[in-house]
């Protein structure tokens, strides 16, 4: 695709205190700065190429940039107005391979692309119309410059139509999901575009994974909790059916639905992976899924089952089941497709519990660990904020963000915990806590994080932010584990995403 070819943007930098790129940062100081509306410099000059941290405020649906230089000097780069958003909640945010910056506008149905290079301050360019209740983000294993939003369709409780993107599926029925390319920065660039929305015939909420890497086919893997089965859509550019679903996987297991009460069972009959019809929806309630570069398998979570499915991404065959035993409700995978990280808690006594799965094993089994310091922690929920894992892109650091609840059995709140990664390879796994690496954070209720990373991907800064109002991030130094200082930003705030010119592109973002 020709119009797809890297046009280098190519300016004269200076070297920050953090070792990286930076451009002409207009009107701060190394002080506090006044946030302002993203106004485009004259002539499109360059302006503060990164680090930056991009926070959403949820409690005034803005968008705050901060500048990140070190242990000290972290200031208010700009705040869009959330009129810029249509007024409505920010969700899931992305950087691209191009250096956009990508933001999930949910109740609106569409994708506001940012700006953070050519102007003086990071800027709103356009919102993309993507379909009904645009919830997760992607950016494409295959080519990075382009992203992938997942439409969810009407709410469950809708009177009309639920579970369909009205907007591009209401004939087709199902969720759908929308593929954009992000064009590319400098003087005079052209906004991002939508190139296509595909609907995939299956309701309920949409994750994704893509198969990728040489010998591989590329394709995009979606899940629907709703229906339980798996879109594939063909991300082979220059395919003829590129961005085309060309198959539909049923997660539907006989056994596991004959284990549950017979009101609610399902019975799994035949259905055409390539058909137009709906299947029948089943019990196992996919929610999670991830690609590993190891094995070159997908890995989909079966909520309703309690179980792994590994799947061949050139068969489609569900090639190995993992049974999941209790706590373990969550996951995340590392940096090198290695490790399943599970995540649970339990209530007597009130702990959250930690596991590993070794892919790498001829007969992967889940491994507990120990951590003793997670005595008193929750996994949390959405109201009280939730628990949150990342590994820093070289795998050798994990940063476990607690969750907080109002129960007398939760004694430990407002943490941060740093654990040694690499120790997960020992004859026995392990995740060591690091030097000072049970952080207390700002006693706020609500937090989450992203890491800064540089050079092969080692964690350099946590950015933290903290629920208030006005609400603030807290910038944490990964040599030592110590907050270095508080930078405030706008009401309430919420999702971090850490961007630094291309560090889409050189894989050195954070994973979780």
């Amino acid at each position: 695709m020709e119009a797809m070819n890297r046009n280098k943007f190519v300016s004269s930098v200076t070297t920050s205190a953090l070792g990286l790129a930076l451009i002409g940062l207009a009107a701060c100081s190394s002080g506090e700065s006044t946030p302002t509306t993203g106004t485009p410099a004259s002539g499109g000059s360059a302006g503060f190429t990164g680090p930056l941290a991009f926070i959403n405020n949820t409690g005034d649906k803005t968008l705050t940039s901060v500048g990140l230089k070190g242990d000290s000097g972290n200031i208010v780069v700009n705040t869009i107005d959330a009129a810029e958003f249509e007024n409505v909640a920010l969700g899931d945010m992305q950087m691209s391979d191009g250096n956009w910056v990508f933001v999930n506008l949910t109740a609106a149905g569409k994708v506001a692309a940012i700006d953070p290079l050519t102007a003086a301050t990071p800027i709103h360019r356009v919102n993309l119309l993507a379909g009904t209740r645009t919830v997760h983000i992607y950016r494409d294993a295959n080519n990075g410059e382009v992203i992938w939003s997942m439409n969810d369709g009407n709410e469950a409780t809708a009177t009309t139509a639920p579970g369909d993107d009205v907007e591009n599926c209401a004939t087709q029925t199902g969720g759908s999901v929308t593929v954009m390319h992000n064009s590319h920065l400098g003087p005079g660039a052209n906004p991002p575009t939508v190139l296509r929305t595909t609907c995939v015939l299956a309701d309920g909420h949409k994750v994704a994974a893509f198969s990728s890497g040489a010998g591989v086919p590329k394709r995009a893997f979606v899940s629907s909790e709703t229906a339980g089965e798996i879109a594939v859509i063909d991300d082979e550019e220059g395919s003829p059916t590129y961005l085309q679903m060309i198959h539909r996987i049923d997660l539907c297991n006989q056994t596991k639905e004959n284990a549950l009460p017979p009101a609610t069972r399902a019975t799994c009959n035949a259905e055409s992976a390539t058909g137009t019809t709906p299947f029948t929806p089943n019990n196992s309630a996919p929610h999670g899924i991830r690609w590993s570069k190891l094995t070159k398998k997908i890995y989909s979570f079966q909520e309703g089952y309690g179980q792994f499915a590994e799947i061949d991404p050139a068969s489609f065959a569900v090639t190995k089941t993992i049974d999941l035993p209790a706590p373990y409700t969550t996951y995340g995978i590392s940096p090198d497709g290695r490790y399943l990280l599970l995540r649970g808690e339990t209530t007597s006594p009130q702990t959250m519990r930690l596991g590993v799965i070794d892919l790498s094993a001829t007969n992967p089994v889940v491994v507990n660990l120990t951590n003793s310091e997670l005595a008193g922690t929750t996994i949390g929920s959405f109201t009280t904020g939730s628990a949150s894992i990342k590994f820093s892109p070289d795998g050798n650091r994990l940063y476990l963000l607690v969750g907080n609840s109002t129960l007398a059995t939760v004694t430990k709140k407002d943490r941060l915990f740093a654990y040694d990664a690499s120790t997960l390879g020992a004859t026995t796994p392990a995740l060591t806590l690091l030097p000072n690496g049970e952080i207390s954070l700002l006693q706020t209720g609500r937090h989450s994080m992203d890491i800064l990373a540089q050079g092969v991907g080692e964690a350099k800064y946590i950015i933290i932010s903290n629920n208030g109002s006005p609400g603030s991030v807290s910038i944490i130094n990964a040599a030592d584990n110590q907050i270095k200082q508080h930078v405030t930003v706008g009401t309430n705030p919420g999702a971090v995403l850490v961007y630094q010119s291309g560090a889409a592109e050189a894989g050195n973002q954070a994973s979780n």
